[in-house]
């Protein structure tokens, strides 16, 4: 009888208007998600018209479409689109790697100095990347690593260690106790649980590891302008910095082919959208629950 007493009631609340601090905070996260998308829109209209006509009008509507600005970017941004995957392929597969057996070890295997060396590792990760470009460089001078792709791979593995360590073991230790011991009784060894047990158990906070090491490797402009030379090897963000597909439009030959740079980006956006698209149900899911657990 008091759940049909209060059935008026919260329908009664229910159909109140919202309180003008709501309407508020409304108003203002839509005015935000307006100013947003605002350059994004800009970017699209502009990489679909001539340069000479974002020139002569530039609040014009693209039509009719043009396409040519994204036909010299796929040309002109594919292969270095590629090496960046490779890079970061390369890079998220051995970080992963490393970090999953390193945070097994922390969260589920007892050893001397485990606490203090768990330490050291938070210690690491609050010193800020900028401090250390100079010995990174330095480092990579002198082990020749120089204008090759392994030497991003090598610093981007070691930079992405000591956060990666840190979510993955407090996650495992998150972990039932019990699976583990039961493997342990049933004769699995320590490798096999980690295999079998742990990691997949762990997938929400290794697809959110993977999601944001993509998005500070894909859009690294620093450490690859630091280390890369050659045009041939340079990742796609270092050939973005100087893309000018036209090299000069026509009479006003002086001034750079903006059209031809915003499909550039427009391109260069596309992986990011995918990756965020197909992976951010377990990015979510990580971020709310592996990410919080101690």
């Amino acid at each position: 009888m008091a759940s049909l007493a209060e059935a008026p009631i919260r329908m009664h609340r229910r159909d109140r208007p919202p309180s003008p601090g709501t309407v508020v905070q409304v108003v203002v996260l839509c005015g935000l998600l307006v100013l947003s998308a605002v350059p994004i829109v800009m970017m699209i209209s502009m990489s679909l018209r001539p340069t000479t006509q974002i020139y002569t009008n530039f609040f014009a509507l693209p039509w009719p479409l043009y396409f040519n600005n994204y036909t010299s970017a796929l040309v002109k941004l594919i292969a270095p689109l590629l090496r960046t995957l490779l890079v970061y392929g390369l890079s998220i597969v051995v970080m992963l790697s490393l970090a999953a057996g390193a945070s097994y070890a922390f969260a589920r295997i007892q050893f001397p100095g485990r606490a203090k060396l768990f330490y050291l590792i938070i210690l690491v990760m609050m010193i800020p990347g900028t401090i250390l470009l100079t010995p990174h460089f330095i480092l990579a001078n002198q082990l020749g690593l120089r204008d090759n792709l392994l030497g991003l791979v090598i610093f981007y593995v070691a930079g992405g260690q000591p956060f990666a360590i840190f979510l993955l073991s407090s996650y495992f230790q998150s972990q039932p106790a019990e699976m583990f011991e039961s493997a342990r009784i049933d004769g699995a060894s320590e490798l096999r649980a980690l295999r079998s047990i742990a990691i997949p158990l762990a997938w929400p906070i290794i697809i959110t590891l993977a999601v944001l090491n993509f998005t500070a490797i894909y859009n690294d402009l620093i450490w690859p302008m630091l280390m890369l030379v050659s045009p041939s090897n340079q990742t796609l963000i270092l050939a973005l910095q100087g893309y000018n597909p036209g090299g000069g439009v026509d009479v006003i030959s002086a001034l750079p082919d903006v059209g031809g740079q915003a499909a550039g980006y427009a391109f260069a956006s596309i992986p990011q959208l995918l990756v965020f698209v197909l992976g951010m149900r377990y990015f979510i899911q990580g971020l709310t629950s592996g990410a919080v657990k101690a």
